[in-house]
Formats: structure tokens, C-alpha cells, sequence
């Protein structure tokens, strides 16, 4: 994507509602698919939505061709939203979770939770993050955990879970076929999530204010179906931090640079565990993605944002926390990763709720 495509740019928020119950596997054994991710990969809610606009109408196979061999419609994770209800006023309020940095801690004994940046040193080069209770001693790390505060304490929200078994039926005999027992665990129907997306004006005009679509594994068994609210955001206000902290929202891959749209991201260090993950499946080329070394969500990362025009510096930092940057490795595009917000933003969205 080039400079002047960027300027083109439209930034959304959505609000997810699972409307079956839905499946993103961590891991798929011979038997099924077991242990749900907290979040829904951007990658995976980018697919949901290209494939639902493409059933409607809204996009051509062209635009389908094209996402698949030079990406512009981009997708953070969407991660839980949970609902708490005031014990005087009977108010809900809707607290959107992020995933948890390295710096959050809470003592497994009497929940006391710390948020604190201070305690990393970027100089370092063996970082010491050690918090204690004052009471029982060392706490435990809460990162890549979907946290939200709520008043002064920080808690942790994990989608509840549901089990489920299929068998398979012999199609002329009609019984249950040996060895063709499975199972299933997914995430419950009623979660909500949120998230952000990046796209071209021309197709962001087109989306309905909602949306139906079909996210994660099994939608020919009826997991997966989901409701999308869809919200126009146009206010740059805000994104202007070029240089600093900046937390990643999604999983990240370790690159000390990359670049998009005539912009550059240097990053001179990176605090967070890595793991390793396949990344998806090319619907365009028929198979899966490559597996790849990831830094887990949450990680604090120093970093220098560079544009070559300055006019596209906002636009650009806006969609790196919309969005993120896509990656090209051999012949495959990676979306969904590299999702970086400025660490102002990420202790702002801590410190409220959605009405």
C-alpha cells in the first residue's frame, strides 16, 4: 500500500456477540479441537468478515484476489468484553479487557493486582521483573491474560467454555461409526467482544451498521455464528506519539524493523515471551500458512515510528493501532499481528467502560 492509499484509510470499532456457540482452538488433537483461545485472532475476524461481505455482495472476487496478494483490509484480535451490573443503581456497564503486560501482577493468596511500568528498565539487558506482597511475598505474572479494571483492582476475564461430543453416522446404515467419536470445546454463545479494523474508504462505505457472519471452526454444524455492530470512527486525535513505549495488542513478530505505506517501525527492544503458532490458512493458496515464532500479546515494546511523508505520520500510527501491519513471508501475507498502541492509550482504556 502506498502513501496515497493510506489517506484513504477508514477506521472502525466493533462490537462482536457470539450467537452460537464458537471455536478457536489453541490446539487440535486427533479427536477434536480442545482449549480455546481467550481472544479471537485478528487474522481469523479479518476471514469472517472478507467471507461475509463477499456472500453479501458487498465485494467482488477481484477485491477478494487482491486482499489475498496485497492486504488493506487489516483487524486487531477481539478480545472479551464483560458485562457487570451496579449492585445500587442495577446499571450494566460493559468493561472491554486487554491482554495483560509482563508488568501486571496479582499475589495468588489475597488477589491484591499491580500495573506498573516503572519496574522495567529498556536499558537492561536481563530484565528483573520480581513484585512482591507486602504480606505473602512474590506475585504472579498475569501477562497475555485478558484483564480489565474495575475500581482500583484489576481482574482477570476468561470466556466461559463449553463441551461438546459429535458422532459420526454412517450415511446408509445409519448408526455411529467406530472411531469417528469427536469433540469439541468452545466458547459460549452470549460472549461479546471488541475490536478494531482498518480498510479503503470504498469499502467501508458499503458495510452495514450489522453484520452476520461466521467466525472460527464448524459454521457447517452451526458453531461460530456471530453478530457484528459496526461503528465509524474519523477523530485522529491523539495518535500522534512517534517514539516511546507502545504496547502490542496482538501477538508480534519479532522484527527489529518493518514498514508499510512509505512508513517505518524501528524497534530497539521488546519485553515478552515468545511462542510459536501456525499462522493461519491461505485460502488462496490452499493450505496452511507457515508455523512462525511469536511474542505473545501484551508485551511492552520500545519502538521509533518513521514517515516519509510527515502528513501520513497520524494516519499511519492510527493503523497500527487499528490494524497493525501486514507482513509478507515467502509467498504469503500475515495479518493481525503487530498491533502496537501507544502505552498512554492502553492505561486510558483501563480506566473506563462502555455504556
Amino acid at each position: 500500500m502506498g502513501g496515497s492509499h493510506m489517506k484513504s484509510l477508514k477506521f472502525l470499532e466493533v462490537e462482536i456477540e457470539l450467537l452460537s456457540p464458537t471455536i478457536i482452538p489453541s490446539k487440535m488433537t486427533r479427536n477434536g479441537y480442545i482449549r480455546p483461545l481467550d481472544y479471537i485472532p485478528g487474522s481469523t475476524l479479518r476471514g469472517a468478515l472478507l467471507t461475509a461481505l463477499y456472500r453479501l455482495g458487498y465485494v467482488d472476487d477481484e477485491t477478494i484476489k487482491q486482499e489475498a496478494t496485497e492486504p488493506s483490509v487489516l483487524s486487531t484480535p477481539a478480545y472479551p468484553v464483560k458485562t457487570l451490573e451496579e449492585s445500587v443503581t442495577n446499571k450494566v456497564l460493559l468493561y472491554r479487557t486487554l491482554p495483560a503486560t509482563p508488568t501486571t501482577f496479582r499475589c495468588k493468596i489475597c488477589g491484591k493486582t499491580v500495573f506498573s511500568l516503572s519496574i522495567w528498565d529498556p536499558s537492561s539487558e536481563e530484565p528483573h521483573l520480581m513484585v512482591e506482597c507486602p504480606r505473602h511475598g512474590p506475585m504472579k505474572s498475569l501477562y497475555a491474560l485478558p484483564v480489565y479494571k474495575h475500581g482500583d483492582n484489576i481482574r482477570i476475564y476468561r470466556p466461559r467454555i463449553i463441551h461438546a461430543t459429535s458422532v459420526s453416522i454412517h450415511k446408509e446404515l445409519g448408526v455411529a461409526m467406530k472411531g469417528m467419536l469427536f469433540s469439541y470445546e468452545a466458547i459460549a454463545e452470549g460472549t461479546r467482544f471488541w475490536a478494531r479494523l482498518a480498510m479503503p474508504d470504498y469499502i467501508a462505505k458499503k458495510l452495514p451498521d450489522r453484520l452476520n457472519v461466521s467466525i472460527g471452526r464448524g459454521s457447517s454444524r452451526g458453531f461460530g455464528s456471530s453478530s457484528v455492530k459496526i461503528k465509524h470512527c474519523e477523530d485522529l486525535a491523539g495518535h500522534e506519539t512517534t517514539s516511546g513505549v507502545f504496547i502490542s495488542l496482538s501477538p508480534l513478530i519479532p522484527l527489529s524493523r518493518f514498514s508499510y505505506g512509505g512508513c517505518e517501525v524501528k524497534i530497539s527492544k521488546v519485553l515478552g515471551r515468545s511462542m510459536k503458532t501456525l499462522s493461519g490458512w491461505d485460502m488462496l493458496l490452499g493450505r496452511h500458512r507457515p508455523l512462525i515464532e511469536l511474542v505473545k500479546p501484551g508485551a511492552v515494546v520500545k519502538a521509533e515510528i518513521n514517515c516519509r511523508d510527515f502528513e501520513n505520520t497520524k494516519t499511519f500510527i492510527k493503523l497500527l493501532s487499528y490494524g497493525g501491519v501486514p507482513i509478507k513471508l515467502g509467498e504469503t501475507w500475515l495479518t493481525g499481528f503487530n498491533v502496537l498502541i501507544p502505552v498512554n492509550e492502553y492505561v486510558k482504556f483501563f480506566g473506563g467502560s462502555l455504556e
